[in-house]
This record gives structure tokens, sequence and C-alpha cells, in this order.
């Protein structure tokens, strides 16, 4: 049986907590954080590196577009290289290039929350259940059936699957689209409507 979750591109707040202390991070609109978002929530432990960063590994790759950002600053989340995120809790100059993913909105205390050693951090969606995005679980424009297919309720003109990299998979204009036919990863729904366009993460698992 497929299974689908979805969460909403706009303005996506994700929740960092370490021990009993909580973050709130605003994401970018970009895919590299888009990736990231379909796999939480997560819970990992982040090692210590240089006494300004902490750094996890992921079991898999996410889409990298890396620059010199010049200067990182408290509160940073960036990918190094493709499967390795990075929390910085200090500000800095860097001749290191990354992706970003994330800031924190008020990062007053992220280092001691942090802490010396190699923390447990739990990374999740602010406001979400069962993996939907607030934004369309309000408004009820998602059905996903269990076999599959895929609905969209609301007013559209043309709705489209396409890979984590921008590329379309499929459309159609009926506002219906059968998910069963794509395999095990994260993919784009881009909705068009009236000159407007939004776009959504999904995962598909198995």
């Amino acid at each position: 049986m497929t299974m689908l979750t979805m969460q909403g591109q706009e303005t996506t707040k994700i929740k960092i907590t370490i021990g009993t202390t909580s973050f709130v991070a605003k994401t970018y609109d970009n895919a590299t954080a888009k990736a990231f978002i379909a796999l939480l929530p997560i819970t990992v432990t982040m090692n210590e590196l240089n006494g300004n960063e902490k750094y996890h590994y992921l079991s898999g790759n996410l889409p990298a577009s890396p620059s010199n950002p010049s200067s990182i600053q408290n509160g940073d989340l960036m990918l190094y290289g493709s499967n390795c995120i990075v929390l910085f809790y200090d500000t800095f100059n860097t001749s290191y290039s990354y992706t970003k993913i994330g800031t924190v909105d008020n990062p007053t205390g992220l280092k001691n929350a942090l802490g010396q050693n190699n923390p447990t951090v739990t990374f999740e969606l602010i406001g979400t259940t069962s993996g939907i995005g607030s934004t369309e679980r309000n408004s009820n424009k998602f059905n996903i059936s269990n076999e599959g297919i895929l609905q969209y309720t609301g007013t559209a003109n043309k709705i489209s699957l396409l890979d984590i990299n921008g590329r379309v998979l499929s459309t159609a204009t009926t506002k219906v689209l059968n998910m069963n036919n794509f395999s095990r990863g994260i993919y784009l729904l881009k909705i068009e409507s009236q000159g407007q366009k939004q776009t959504s993460t999904i995962k598909i698992k198995y």
C-alpha cells in the first residue's frame, strides 16, 4: 500500500527541541528545505565541532545547491555536502560552502541548550498532525485515498507532480493524480489557479 504525507510550503516553521528547551526556526523556500521538512519528525544525535556548531549525517542525501555565505549566523541551519545537517550556535566568518535550510527566529540560549557534548535534538513541524501541513489540513483541500489516489478539492486549473529538482513528472487538469506509479521518495506538488501557484512536498513510502 502506498502511503503519502504532505507538508505546505508557505512560511513553514519547525520546532527544534534540545532537552527541555525548544526553539522555532523558519525554513527557506528551496528544494533542500522541502526535502528536509519531508523527513520530519526526526530525533538525532548531533556531534560537536569547532566550538560553534553541531552536525549530524543523514542516512540519505538531500538536494544541494551550496554557496559560500561569507558569514555564519547564530541559529543558522545548513546542509554541508549532500547529507550533513549543521546547526550553528555562534556567529563567525567562513570560507566553506553550505546550502541553507532555515534559521532560528530567536537563538538566545541556543549555545547553552546544545552544550559542549553531543546532544539529542528533535526536529518537527509546528502545528501539524499525521504529517499533513496545517494550511492543507485546515482547508481540507487535499484528499489521499488508501489506494494512493490524490485529489485536490480546491480551485485549480492544473496540478503537477515534480521531482525534488523541479522536473515535471505528471500533470492533470482533473485535479486527480494516481501516485501508485511512482516509487518511494520525495516529490513536489504544484497547484496552479488563476495566476497563483502553490507548492507542497509529498513523501511517498511503502
